[in-house]
Order: structure tokens, then sequence, then C-alpha cells
């Protein structure tokens, strides 16, 4: 199984020399005395979100994922957005092979340090590794959340909800023909090629639009909590599903 943690030395924090200290020993495969160390340095410091980490760093390279675990969520409570925790726990789940979680920590990780390229590398091979699920085709199902309309906003099929009215599915459509014209002219004024998806997002839901067609393009929406990544897999395997269905009509 791939190794998603990066395998460099936790942040050190001015004037703590235990975290050097315990890092160099675990790098050095003396993994009790490392951990010795970091327990000591923890009686001295328990709100010090490296110090937890270095203990998670520890824990998981002497088989103990559980504690390392709990080693790692104490460092996300003294420290919501420390990287090292988010890497840590996504490996753990990685391993066991839980990618929605995996993904989601380090998405997590992503947000708090948007050019780290070791965590953007690792949420690239926890993407690649997920299972690929077809979707049912949209035009037969019935189902929800997917909605496809062409370049003037006329919708062609699918909805926004269980329970939304077809005409607001109509003005959601011709909102988001609008928007993938926006999304289109930007990404042409900046010279970036032509626009693969564009992503919205709110507290209520994840919404994002891809082109499908000449003048067609798809809208996928789902709750905010979902991972962006689960959201544009979802997405890009929907509008193979809808091109095929345009193809049909054709």
């Amino acid at each position: 199984m791939t190794d998603i943690r990066d395998p460099g030395s936790p942040a050190r924090a001015p004037g703590l020399a235990f975290l050097e200290l315990g890092e160099r020993l675990r790098q050095r495969g003396q993994l009790d005395a490392a951990a010795t160390v970091a327990l000591a340095g923890l009686a001295h410091y328990p709100t010090l979100a490296d110090a937890h980490d270095l203990l998670g760093r520890i824990r998981v390279e002497q088989g103990q994922d559980a504690v390392a675990m709990a080693a790692w969520r104490a460092a996300l409570e003294c420290d919501v957005s420390h990287v090292g925790a988010r890497k840590g726990l996504a490996y753990i789940a990685f391993r066991a092979r839980d990618f929605a979680t995996a993904e989601e920590h380090l998405e997590l990780a992503v947000r708090a340090a948007p050019h780290d390229v070791t965590v953007l590398a690792a949420l690239d091979r926890v993407r690649a590794a997920r299972p690929v699920v077809e979707p049912p085709p949209i035009a037969e199902t019935g189902a929800t959340g997917f909605l496809l309309f062409d370049g003037q906003g006329m919708r062609l099929n699918g909805s926004v909800g269980p329970d939304a009215p077809e005409h607001l599915a109509d003005a959601v459509a011709a909102e988001g023909a609008s928007l993938a014209r926006e999304g289109a002219r930007v990404a042409r004024l900046l010279s970036l090629g032509d626009v693969q998806h564009v992503v919205v997002e709110s507290s209520d839901a994840r919404v994002a639009i891809f082109p499908v067609a000449e003048g067609a393009s798809l809208l996928v929406s789902r709750p905010a909590a979902t991972p962006v990544g689960r959201l544009l897999a979802l997405g890009q395997r929907a509008s193979s599903a809808a091109r095929d269905w345009l193809g049909r009509l054709g």
C-alpha cells in the first residue's frame, strides 16, 4: 500500500528542543526512546499540537494505529488546521481503504496549506486509488442532483432535488448556463484553455458544472459536506452518461 505520509520532520516550535530530538530518534528507528522524549515533552506542553503530531508519527511506526489516531486527534484539538495531524489520519484511513475519510482529511489539509506539494500529491494518490463506480444513466433513473441543460439555459433532463418543482429546475438551468458561459469567457481571456469544470461552494451545497457537448452542460449538486474530489469524480462519470444519452438522441 502506498505511504501517503510525508516522511519529513514536523514543524518546530522555537526553543522546544525535544521535538527535534524526538524526530531524530524516530528517523533512526529508536522508537521507544523517541516515544519517551515525546511523552516527556507533552507533560510540559500538553496543548502543543506539534508534540501530539510527533507522538502520532512514532506510534504509527510502532504499529499502534489506535494510539496514533488518538494523538493526531489531540493535535487537532489543539490546532484544528494542523497539517501533519490531517495527513496522519488520512494515512491510516488510506491503509484501511476508507478513501472518503482520507480524502476529507487531505482536503482540509490543502485548505490550511494550499501550496504544500506533499499534501497535494497525497490527495492525488488517494483520488486515483478510489474504486470507480459507474453511476446510473441520468435519463433513465430519475436520479436527483443532476441537471442537464443547453447553452441557452433550456433544461434537457434531470432535477435539482427529489421534491423540487420543475420551475425551480428550469431557473437553475438558466443560471447554470449563464455561469458556464462566464467561466468559458474568463478562461478565454486568461488563456487558460478549455474549461474542465466550474465549482461553486456555499454553506448549504457544493455544485459543479461540466461541459458535456457542444452547447450542453451538466450541473451536479451535493450537500456542502461532500468532499470536492468526490463531487468532481461523480460529475465526470455522470458527464459520460449524459454524453451517451445526448448521442442516442442525435
